[in-house]
């Protein structure tokens, strides 16, 4: 209930941003002339949709947690595309405005700053597509899509300033300014405060356990104890850097896989491939870290009415059951739980812990030892009655591969949508649909939107 109206909230919030501006001018009038007042409501659509797509995947918790990750930078690639669609448009309604517009060197500045704007908007959207491209590196991908979003959306913003007619209106000077103050806000909050100042965030790292040959699990303990450490829910994330700076600071993010009962101490595994993850492997115990989060709506609070979890994992894609289990446990939860690994034999990760766990819970472990997640195989661990089984809450993590192979299993057997929790990471193209067309999500270790369970050396992410 408090995850819908925390939707509805953000979602009333977002629409405001955009509706408000837009309809003060069509109320008011923003041109001479039809074709002028079409122009700058265009326009200014368009921009208010820029301030958005900024907004969105700047890492604000409350919208992460209500909506998860995916859907998050699903908007922000949505609105973003529509963003510059619309700029296309209003440029055009200006050039048959304006015919003089079409020579962008003998116009006035505020013609140069417009066509500048949408010049870094076509870089960005070029940029974007590049990135998700398999083997972009993330770091690079990631400075330069931010760097030419801010110059198109500083340009943008000289363009309205410059022509004057809209800071003009009393009422429109106020709605801009006071659009502007809540972009400088998230973005100060974001790439200032958190990287800079915040205290909650600071970590020492208490040790390193090696889970096997290529896994480690590293515990960290919260500096200002008396602060306490952070709060979050069983299968977040948290972004992890090494070093405090805007620039420069190279950060990534990973799964939380300790149990969300214990605040005091925060446990991430991660698969020791890539420069950054392999590094954190060799971290010395009283090292400094620093996290920002915690992230995302994978988590058990997504399904608090189940009769039960059933956790489909692969590989490394345990991390976020670990938590999840672990707090089961600590809870004292006494509901049946299904836990099903495709992994690789020669790499069976927790499995002294698992046993222990499935003494504390009623949990029953399935090892696919090279077989496929495919129908079959769940109708072998799921309980014979379909009733049953759709009152079970379903949760998938892994590759795509993974994905793609439960989704189908999950849909094959009759299982609901609204039962289905996804997160893939890594990237080896498209992101695979469930039944209904809609994404399953993308948690991946490089690019926008994805997590770490710990793979490459960047997680491919917009995540914010």
């Amino acid at each position: 209930m408090q995850q819908r109206s925390t939707r509805a909230l953000w979602a009333a919030v977002l629409a405001a941003l955009v509706v408000i501006p837009v309809g003060l001018v069509a109320v008011r009038g923003g041109g001479s002339s039809v074709l002028g007042v079409l122009s700058v409501g265009l326009g200014l659509l368009a921009l208010t949709l820029l301030v958005v797509v900024v907004v969105v995947p700047s890492r604000v918790r409350s919208l992460t947690r209500a909506f998860g990750v995916e859907k998050v930078l699903g908007l922000h690639r949505w609105l973003g595309t529509l963003a510059i669609v619309l700029v296309g448009i209003h440029m055009t309604v200006a050039v048959l405005n304006h015919p003089s517009l079409l020579n962008p060197f003998q116009g006035t500045a505020a013609a140069r700053a417009g066509w500048s704007s949408v010049g870094g908007l076509l870089l960005v959207g070029f940029v974007a597509v590049r990135g998700r491209r398999p083997g972009a590196r993330y770091e690079i991908w990631a400075r330069l899509h931010v760097l030419l979003a801010g110059a198109a959306l500083v340009l943008a913003g000289l363009h309205v300033f410059w022509l004057g007619n809209l800071v003009a209106d009393p009422v429109m000077r106020v709605v801009l300014s006071a659009l502007v103050l809540v972009l400088l806000g998230v973005l100060a909050h974001r790439w200032v405060w958190r990287p800079l100042f915040s205290r909650q965030g600071a970590y020492v790292v208490y040790g390193v356990r090696r889970e096997s040959e290529t896994v480690s699990t590293l515990v960290l303990a919260p500096v200002h104890l008396r602060r306490g450490g952070l709060r979050f829910a069983p299968g977040q994330f948290v972004w992890l850097r090494l070093k405090r700076g805007v620039v420069g600071a190279e950060e990534h993010p990973f799964t939380i896989a300790s149990s969300a009962r214990v605040t005091g101490r925060i446990e991430l595994t991660v698969r020791d491939q890539g420069d950054f993850s392999g590094l954190l492997s060799t971290l010395r115990t009283g090292s400094k870290v620093w996290l920002d989060g915690p992230h995302g709506s994978f988590s058990t609070e997504a399904a608090p009415g189940s009769a039960g979890l059933v956790l489909l994992a692969g590989g490394v894609g345990i991390t976020p059951m670990m938590s999840m289990l672990r707090t089961l446990a600590d809870r004292g939860d006494t509901r049946t739980h299904r836990l099903v690994l495709a992994e690789r034999g020669t790499e069976p990760l927790f499995a002294d812990e698992l046993t222990a766990l499935a003494r504390r819970l009623d949990l029953r472990v399935t090892r696919t030892d090279g077989r496929r997640i495919d129908a079959d195989l769940l109708a072998e661990v799921l309980p014979a009655d379909p009733a049953a089984r759709q009152v079970l809450d379903y949760f998938v993590c892994g590759s795509p591969s993974v994905l793609a192979g439960s989704l189908a299993a999950l849909d094959q057997i009759g299982i609901p949508a609204p039962r289905i929790h996804t997160e893939q990471f890594g990237w080896s193209g498209a992101i695979p649909l469930q039944a209904n067309g809609e994404p399953a999500g993308i948690a991946g270790n490089e690019a926008p939107g994805g997590r770490r369970h710990g793979s490459k050396h960047g997680r491919r992410s917009v995540r914010t």
